[in-house]
């Protein structure tokens, strides 16, 4: 195979090497970096103009087999061992993440299975400080995959949503004491990964209010990737290269694709329910999270990638959780559109007839209102009477969820007039039916629901 002109700079695994002129047997010479260098002699290489490239090592001169030779033996003597040793944890069982299973994945490190659909599965834990990751303490773990394969990892260090505060009152010296800590955890993992994979790169992720700055390194086709975002959080991805050559985004789906999947998802069973299934869960953890936990099970559920914490953050979530709604759409509306999804408000307090035409079209509808104990005990019974089962009051959970809430619309029955809601709690809230009325009741005046259109 020849070495063609379009073999220019590209992204360097950064564990490897540096960018270098490469000469092929013809004599031909271009700037080219390592993405990956594999057991059968062949080298990846990635330009700037197009997409990568994979030959093998004859395809160069001498010199340049014998660097190759060398980075294959390099590592050959444990590369991706010496990244687990490092991290504290076993990421890797080779030297290739993305064709792991996610579930055999998961259960190496340590993680609960949270959700899975016909289309995405994720898993994770909430470690809040007991476990350390490149010697720091990381506070959740949350592990991406697909159908079958994974396809990205996110550890959460320091961050505002999960620092203890008295009776939520923060002074301004307790957000300077916070944001200093969080910076210095973030310098502190930046220490500890450059032995590990070399000098970083900056880069970016996102777009509008969702983008953040990042330290970039990236290793045999892994870009990993470190952000301090403005003191509020450290945390640290990892996903394959060409999707943070994208800036995270991932490749779209067709309009007409998604709407047969969206219809496929609707469930009608013989009692009257009409229920939307494969909706991600995504636990919002101990935390005040409920509103950028569901716009992320939303957003993924549209197949847009998305992270709760950087959601709080573009909606302006404070110390120890509790997010505005309204600032949270502002800050999703770039994010939908630039995947080609639309977002619309609804107005009107949530009955039957304006939540089933969405219901029936795939599309869960994100509900804002006033959560009380009194809602929560009428959806428990409700829900409990469903599956013959006694009623019974309220949990700790739910007790303390009284005030501002955020969940999913995603049913409806319209011979026994209830509606099914589904909250960032876990497995076991996944679907919870109560009576329309009740809904009506501890609904606003204002525009409450929201909706993601293709």
């Amino acid at each position: 195979m020849k070495l063609s002109c379009t073999l220019v700079a590209a992204v360097v695994a950064a564990s490897f090497a540096e960018a270098r002129t490469w000469t092929n047997v013809h004599g031909q010479r271009v700037d080219a970096e390592v993405v990956r260098v594999s057991p059968d002699r062949t080298v990846e290489l990635k330009p700037t103009r197009g997409p990568a490239v994979t030959v093998p090592f004859e395809t160069f001169v001498e010199e340049d087999v014998r660097f190759l030779e060398a980075l294959l033996a390099r590592g050959s003597q444990g590369g991706w061992e010496r990244l687990n040793e490092g991290f504290g944890l076993a990421v890797w069982q080779d030297d290739r993440l993305w064709d792991d299973a996610t579930a055999e994945a998961a259960t190496r490190m340590e993680l609960r299975r949270e959700s899975k659909t016909a289309f995405m599965e994720n898993h994770r834990a909430y470690p809040l400080g007991k476990r350390n990751l490149l010697g720091e303490p990381v506070y959740a773990i949350a592990l991406y995959g697909g159908e079958n394969k994974v396809e990205s990892l996110s550890f959460i260090f320091l961050n505002q949503g999960d620092m203890p505060h008295a009776g939520g009152i923060v002074s301004p010296n307790d957000q300077q004491a916070i944001a200093e800590r969080i910076e210095a955890c973030g310098q502190h993992v930046h220490a500890a990964l450059v032995p590990l994979l070399g000098k970083p790169r900056k880069d970016t992720l996102g777009k509008g209010d969702l983008m953040e700055k990042v330290w970039r390194w990236d290793w045999n086709g892994h870009a990993i990737l470190l952000s301090t975002r403005e003191g509020k959080y450290a945390a640290l991805r990892i996903m394959p290269v060409d999707r943070a050559d994208r800036a995270g985004r991932i490749d779209k789906i067709k309009e007409g694709e998604l709407k047969q999947r969206m219809a496929s998802c609707v469930e009608r069973r013989p009692n009257g329910d009409v229920v939307i299934g494969n909706i991600p869960m995504v636990d919002q953890g101990p935390k005040g999270y409920c509103v950028p936990a569901t716009w992320e099970r939303y957003l993924r559920y549209m197949d847009i990638p998305a992270d709760m914490y950087l959601l709080a953050l573009a909606g302006n979530t404070r110390i120890g959780g509790g997010t505005y709604t309204r600032e949270m759409v502002e800050a999703a509306k770039p994010l939908i559109s630039a995947n080609g999804r639309e977002l619309e408000t609804l107005a009107g307090p949530p009955t039957l007839g304006l939540i089933a035409p969405f219901i029936d079209q795939g599309l869960p509808i994100i509900w804002s209102f006033m959560s009380t104990p009194a809602f929560q005990l009428a959806a428990n019974n409700a829900t409990a009477e469903r599956q013959g089962k006694p009623v019974r009051k309220a949990n700790q959970a739910e007790e303390t969820s009284a005030g501002g809430h955020v969940c999913l619309l995603v049913g409806y029955n319209l011979q026994t007039g209830q509606i099914a809601i589904s909250d960032s709690w876990g497995p076991r809230f996944a679907e919870r039916w109560v009576g329309a009325g009740e809904l009506v009741k501890v609904s606003g005046d204002g525009e409450g629901m929201h909706i993601i259109k293709w």
